[in-house]
């Protein structure tokens, strides 16, 4: 780590700006010339090469002009603490960085990141160190400071790293709270946890939250392990006041040094405690503190070069094991990544084992502390000598120069209990990096390598540090230092890239496999021969390192950034694949994108990182075309939906798409709608016709005829090879939209279709012929690719002429050779891009086609491959925006809230069964029954899984409206309905999977099951045992039954350990997504849905509701529920009523109506608790009477609610509800109607007691409404 008192000195030195203003850069500073003959050692067969291509020079020495270094598309920003700056370099050529300008802020810099959309941020200490940090943050985009500048928040003492989340949602910085160079103060050390904004702008000061060690103190709540280091005098934090000194020991002691973050969890470390802290961002919270143990060097393999005098004036390289000596790791650098080992995939940490010694306050004054002694001086000055005994006694001569006496070991461990001497020494950092699993066991150390491997380059000075050109300078204290790390992967493997400040240079690793880590290569950009205060010498002190991924980098291949602090230079390296060439054709395709614009999670890039993408393998090889096999609209997201899925086309325009096949959805508004609407807009072109390169659909016919409704092939030349393309659509496609849209057309047979079609194109002179079908394999095993279904059938009788096949439609992702041919499918919602490398003959003839996958979302490094391309990102901010405006538009309304299980506290239960898991799946029962858009077989039952509920529909203040925002966050996940058929006996395996297996992370997950069918269950029967009885309209489910099933696709693929849906047969998706299934539910109900029962699941001994109407022809405002005893009907018991919200009668139930006045016209919200669970009643408000339908049955706690509407000419003055239940006298409640207007305006007088804690609906980041697309302007574009 650098010196900070070396870097406040020269940063105060410096004229610093005006807080946030424009820093002047140096005369001096400029693109620098290479060192004539960098050094290079690799292994044998290494697969990758760095060469440098450029340099910066700020034009200051040893003034940490050049540390952290973060790139952002084709800039870099360097951090600079000899002018108190941020340097901007523009990276566009490489072999000359630019100047742009700088970024300033009072106080130091230390550290910055930048999010993928441009917002940075720098973290900057107090002038004064001990005082608290702040956080700048800036746009990178913009091009002067001034424009940049957005903001800044307070953070801790000496804020010393920090990075962005990959997520985006936090920063995060390490406040390191070093002391005071006098050693007068001593801040507490903390992380500190910043909530971004979406959009790129500053977040307030009270999106800062900050972790602390007090729980690890003395009595605290969280024990801390004797092995992390807590040590040396008490000195007063800034604000201790009266709190005694052993109080926040520990908080004072750990200095957070640098952070990765991997999801929700932060991983900090903790240098000189040899140790790593976790913390839990979302609360945030230290969870718990890692102790690393120790570096063994007497194992062989774990040697070291301890002397800087083997003799004195000429040492040499004495790499060798000594017993009874260990290494304290004391990490600063840390990185995460994520391996899949044996199947396995886990996070991983990987640390630069640099070593740090504590040096505070004045030498020989009583504040002056530092906690490291050479060996030679042990038994001196008050030291504690070494043992007469133990290992270290086998160490002859142990104490001189040429031994171990030169070497700086720690003070405080050593020691045996009882005894003033030391059994064994600690060195300072491990001259290595290693790997650990998030527990904090060690998986892989580098050992000795970095010195073994230096001290054996001709030229290299071994152990020279960053300022001298000595041999040996370093071997005595740190070694080589590794520094910092970055992970990058290249062709498919994963690299560690450590930094080593003293001796220059960058090793590299390939950790693919954890456990069994690789040297590949080391270089180094450093003349030897040079003084080290010219340019001449080449890069000093490697601090920052940064990998930039091929798709991220502005060459189109990866690159490697060092910024080294001695010599003030940022120099950019090529990574080259040793084993990679540019195909000469390279074919890029997606496949059922359905409007995904916005990223979202599972690995959805969203439309402008899918476009950033393919700009950059454009970059990489001019000659690729970007295709589709269809389903790029309809059943799309919620920002492409509400827009009629405009912005998805004009997003695959930008992106640069080639030519497309039809999918099933490109028909879901009917024939027409494509031809007159979609093609349009593909192809701008308001009078184009069904001929077009966007809707290749070769085995569309007109009906009756031989006439193609589409153009079935499409060619393209590139460098003067003919690519066709040929389209065909399932055949499926006939029952999975509205049969009128397609009255007009027919779907014939894929395998004629498509071999005909690549006849033509054969004849035309086409030299490569690639099918792009909207069909494909049930799953990702090859043998699913050669089954006897429709696409096991294309694929087994594709003609010769077909040279690949690009399949879709089943959301699978594979890539496999059958037949000589290559047979992929790119997953979903553009998570991934298909690729199909065409190598020719010297005369444009195919010589070879191979076919693969890559993700757009890098796993390994939780980062997506590319950055969002600008055109298509401001098309999808445009998007967003319009949803966010017509995500208020009402789709229908709801008579009283319609909840998920609830506990008694009114937290979600996913045991419990639900109003709203029940009307769900009478929607997906309606959907696929008496839809008038459903063409397959009708569905009799349906389910739904209580995890794929993410909200609540609630009755709120506005009369039950419900906007396409409200429903669309109910299920975010875009799940498509999915038929099959299911026999009694696999119904009670699913229902009795309810009860999850042993470790699951609940033990019942309780489904919604649709009208008509209802189950009876005994909670405490053993497991398999839990389910009594099935009806089935009212008749016993016999186990040979067979019914017709529907649920989401999730579900029906055996999620959730729900592992009998899998088993079911004649299994069809019926192309209709869950959301669009709801909104479509809501439009046909032709007035508000009422809750359906939650006890169609009823206990033993109990009875099923009796519904009004059969399953599957009633969208939801059927009357209501009836308990096996139907409710009495209530009747008007006379007399007078009640006072307004006063109850009388039976006693069986609480009735809560506020205060019981509600106006003519307007709602009245009734609220009953004490019920027994699934008891169910029933309502009249007299005297007109009005009788209240939909009342849903009491949840497991005994509650339910329910609204009634006011008609808007009943009598004004007081009335009664009736409320009576099977069995018991009837509960009577006062309501006084009163005139509109009559009741103050500031808000409702009900107080809503049991629903009112759920009222705020959460809008969920990422959520997708997926609707039916409704027909846009004829005339658009």
């Amino acid at each position: 780590m650098p010196s900070y008192l070396f870097r406040r000195a020269v940063a105060f030195t410096a004229t610093t700006a005006a807080v946030c203003a424009l820093a002047l850069t140096s005369s001096t500073a400029a693109s620098a010339a290479l060192v004539p003959d960098y050094f290079s050692d690799s292994a044998p067969n290494a697969a990758l090469a760095l060469t440098p291509l450029g340099t910066h020079e700020a034009g200051v020495y040893a003034e940490s002009a050049a540390e952290i270094v973060q790139a952002y598309r084709d800039r870099l920003f360097v951090v600079n603490a000899q002018a108190g700056t941020v340097v901007v370099l523009d990276n566009t050529d490489p072999e000359h960085p630019a100047e742009l300008f700088s970024i300033a802020s009072t106080g130091v810099a230390n550290s910055l990141a930048v999010r993928d959309d441009g917002l940075g941020v720098v973290a900057f200490e107090a002038e004064t160190k001990t005082d608290k940090g702040h956080l700048l943050f800036f746009d990178a985009n913009e091009d002067s400071a001034e424009a940049a500048v957005l903001g800044e928040v307070e953070v801790g003492a000496l804020p010393d790293m920090v990075t962005v989340s990959k997520d985006g949602k936090y920063a995060v910085v390490a406040n390191e709270g070093e002391p005071a160079d006098d050693f007068s103060l001593d801040p507490e050390g903390s992380v500190s946890v910043v909530t971004l904004p979406a959009g790129v702008a500053a977040p307030a000061q009270s999106a800062v939250k900050t972790a602390g060690f007090g729980a690890f103190e003395a009595g605290g709540a969280k024990t801390l392990a004797p092995e992390v280091r807590v040590f040396g005098p008490d000195v007063a934090a800034p604000d201790q006041g009266d709190k005694p000194l052993t109080a926040n020991r520990v908080s004072r002691n750990l200095e957070p040094e640098y952070i990765t973050v991997d999801g929700t969890t932060a991983y900090a470390a903790l240098q000189e405690a040899n140790a790593i802290a976790v913390i839990d961002l979302t609360k945030p919270e230290v969870t718990s503190i890692l102790p690393l143990g120790y570096k063994d060097y007497g194992t062989p393999g774990n040697g070291l070069d301890a002397s800087d005098r083997d003799p004195q004036g000429a040492p040499t390289v004495n790499i060798k094991t000594y017993p009874g000596l260990k290494g304290l790791y004391m990490p600063d650098g840390i990185q995460s990544f994520q391996a899949t080992v044996g199947g396995k995939t886990a996070t991983y940490l990987v640390t630069a084992n640099e070593g740090d010694a504590r040096e505070w306050g004045v030498e020989g004054t009583d504040s002056y502390f530092i906690d490291e002694a050479r060996v030679k001086d042990l038994g001196k000055d008050g030291l504690a000598g070494i043992c007469a005994t133990g290992p270290l006694s086998e160490i002859a001569n142990i104490q001189k120069d040429d031994v171990l006496g030169r070497l700086k070991v720690v003070t405080d461990l050593g020691k045996a209990e009882g005894a003033d001497c030391y059994s064994e020494l600690y060195a300072y950092g491990g001259r290595s990096f290693s790997i650990w699993d998030t527990t904090g066991d060690l998986v892989f150390d580098s050992g000795d390598d970095f010195e073994q491997i230096t001290s054996q380059i001709p030229g290299l000075v071994f152990n020279a540090s960053n300022d001298n050109n000595t041999s040996n300078d370093r071997s005595d204290d740190k070694g080589p230092e590794p520094e910092n790390v970055t992970i990058g992967v290249v062709g498919g493997k994963t690299y560690a890239f450590v930094g080593l400040e003293r001796v220059g240079g960058v090793m590299v690793y390939d950790i693919t496999d954890p456990a069994a880590a690789q040297f590949v290569t080391y270089v180094n950009n450093r003349d030897y021969t040079q003084d080290v205060k010219t340019a001449a010498a080449g890069d000093l002190g490697p601090e920052g390192i940064q990998f930039i991924s091929a798709l991220r980098s502005s060459t189109g291949t990866p690159q490697l950034v060092v910024g080294s602090e001695v010599s003030g230079t940022t120099t950019v390296w090529d990574v080259e694949q040793l084993t990679a060439s540019q195909p000469d054709v390279r074919v890029l395709t997606i496949n059922d994108f359905h409007g995904r614009l916005v990223q979202e999670t599972g690995g959805v890039a969203g439309a402008a990182v899918l476009a950033g993408a393919v700009d950059k393998y454009r970059q990489q090889n001019p000659n690729t075309l970007f295709v589709s096999a269809g389903d790029n609209i309809g059943a799309s997201a919620f920002e492409s939906f509400i827009d009629d899925d405009d912005p998805t086309i004009d997003a695959l325009v930008a992106a640069g798409l080639d030519a497309s096949a039809v999918g099933n959805h490109e028909f879901d508004q009917g024939f027409d709608d494509l031809v007159n609407d979609v093609i349009p807009s593909f192809e701008s072109d308001e009078h184009a016709d069904a001929m077009s390169d966007f809707a290749l659909g070769a085995n569309v016919f007109m009906k009756g005829t031989d006439e193609h409704a589409l153009q079935p092939y499409t060619i393209k030349t590139v460098n003067g090879t003919k690519i066709a393309f040929v389209g065909v659509v399932t055949t499926q496609t006939a029952g999975m939209v509205s049969p009128d849209g397609i009255a007009g057309i027919e779907f014939r047979d894929l395998v004629d279709s498509a071999n005909d079609a690549a006849a033509d194109a054969v004849a035309e002179g086409a030299d490569v012929v690639i099918l792009l079908a909207h069909e494909g394999a049930a799953s990702s095993a090859i043998e699913a690719s050669q089954s006897g279904d429709a696409f096991g059938d294309l694929v087994e009788n594709a003609s010769d002429d077909i040279d690949a096949i690009v399949s879709a439609h089943t959301h699978q992702r594979y890539a496999h050779e059958i037949g000589g041919r290559p047979v992929i499918q790119a997953h979903q919602y553009g998570t991934a891009l298909g690729t199909l490398d065409i190598e020719l003959t010297e005369t444009g003839e195919l010589e070879s086609i191979t076919g693969g996958t890559v993700s757009l979302y890098d796993s390994v490094v939780s980062q997506h491959v590319a950055y969002p391309q600008t055109e298509t990102t401001s098309i999808v901010d445009d998007a967003a925006k319009v949803a966010n405006e017509k995500g208020q538009v009402q789709v229908g309304s709801i008579t009283a809230d319609i909840l998920r299980g609830k506990t008694s506290t009114g937290s979600e239960d996913r045991g419990a069964h639900s109003t709203l898991g029940n009307t769900v799946a009478d929607v997906y029962l309606w959907a696929t029954s008496t839809n008038p858009g459903y063409g397959g077989q009708d569905a009799q039952i349906a389910f739904m899984n209580p995890g794929g509920l993410r909200n609540d529909l609630l009755f709120g203040d506005d009369n039950g409206a419900m906007s396409y925002r409200e429903v669309a966050n109910v299920q975010p996940f875009g799940n498509t309905l999915v038929t099959l058929d299911l026999t009694g006996a696999q119904i009670k395996e699913i229902l009795e999977q309810q009860w999850q297996p042993d470790g699951a992370s609940r033990p019942k997950l309780a489904l919604g099951v649709s009208k008509g069918f209802t189950f009876e269950y005994d909670p405490a029967a053993a497991r398999g045992a839990h389910v009594v009885s099935m009806q089935y309209q009212g008749d016993e489910v016999d186990p040979t039954d067979t019914f017709r099933v529907v649920t989401n696709s999730f579900l029906s693929a055996g999620g959730d350990n729900f592992f009998s849906f899998a088993d079911g047969e004649n299994v069809l998706d019926s192309g209709q997504i869950d959301l669009q299934a709801t909104v479509d539910f809501f439009a046909a109900a032709g007035g508000p849905v009422a809750p359906s029962p939650a006890n169609r699941a009823y206990l033993i001994g109990e009875h099923p509701p009796v519904e009004g109407t059969d399953p599957g022809t009633d969208p939801g405002t059927g009357p209501g529920t009836d308990p096996g005893t139907t409710p009495p009907t209530p009747v008007n018991p006379g007399g007078n009523p009640p006072a307004a919200g006063v109850q009388r009668g039976g006693d069986w139930a609480q009735v809560d109506v506020g205060s019981g006045r509600v106006e003519r016209g307007g709602t009245l919200r009734v609220a009953l608790s004490g019920l027994e669970p699934n008891q169910t009643v029933a309502a009249t408000l007299f005297s007109d009477p009005v009788v209240v339908s939909g009342i849903p049955a009491a949840d497991a706690q005994g509650r339910l609610s329910f609204a009634v509407a006011i008609p808007s000419d009943i009598a004004l003055g007081d009335h009664r509800l009736v409320i009576t239940s099977a069995g018991l006298d009837p509960i009577e409640v006062g309501v006084t109607v009163v005139a509109p207007g009559a009741l103050a305006a500031t808000g409702s007088e009900f107080p809503w007691g049991i629903a009112a804690g759920g009222a705020a609906l959460l809008m969920v980041a990422g959520s997708a409404l997926f609707v039916i697309r409704k027909r846009r302007d004829s005339t658009a574009g």
